[in-house]
């Protein structure tokens, strides 16, 4: 386990060489996105909702308002399941979270850490549905609306 953590940081060190000085994790994170995950959510975020892909932009960053919202965006298949490690996915979560909904993001927003990604991520969902409508329930009793979520809606409560 030390090895993989260590492998990890020697891997986010070599990118912050060979990106170099201030924003290289930003730059990581953005170059992670788009490998990892723009072919779902596309490069600007807006997902395809009439594929039950969601829109990040004005939204993604009210999943931060509930622990259960903050453990939802690692453990979502395409999160959970990347080829990111650890490290890389909080950078990319974090990132994706100030580049598409800061807006949304609590006052003293705590950006994901490696770690909490390594705590949360093996519990993968089984069934991701209804977690997120569970989850759009709370957040809407807070004020907050996510965007639309066709996916499952056949099973939307």
């Amino acid at each position: 386990m030390e090895r993989v953590a260590a492998e990890g940081v020697a891997i986010g060190l070599q990118r912050l060489v060979v990106l170099g000085g201030a924003g290289a994790l930003w730059q990581a994170a953005r170059a992670d996105y788009i490998l990892q995950c723009a072919g779902c959510h596309r490069v600007d975020g807006r997902g395809s909702t009439p594929h039950g892909i969601p829109d990040f932009r004005n939204s993604v960053g009210a999943f931060t308002h509930l622990p259960a919202g903050r453990e939802y965006l690692i453990r979502v298949p395409g999160a959970a399941y990347s080829q990111l490690n650890n490290a890389e996915l909080a950078n990319v979560l974090n990132w994706l979270l100030h580049t598409f909904s800061p807006a949304q993001l609590p006052a003293g927003f705590r950006p994901y850490t490696e770690s909490e990604v390594a705590a949360a991520r093996p519990r993968r969902y089984d069934d991701v549905v209804p977690v997120r409508h569970g989850l759009a329930r709370e957040l809407g009793a807070l004020g907050f609306a996510l965007s639309d979520y066709s996916y499952g809606s056949a099973r939307k409560p």
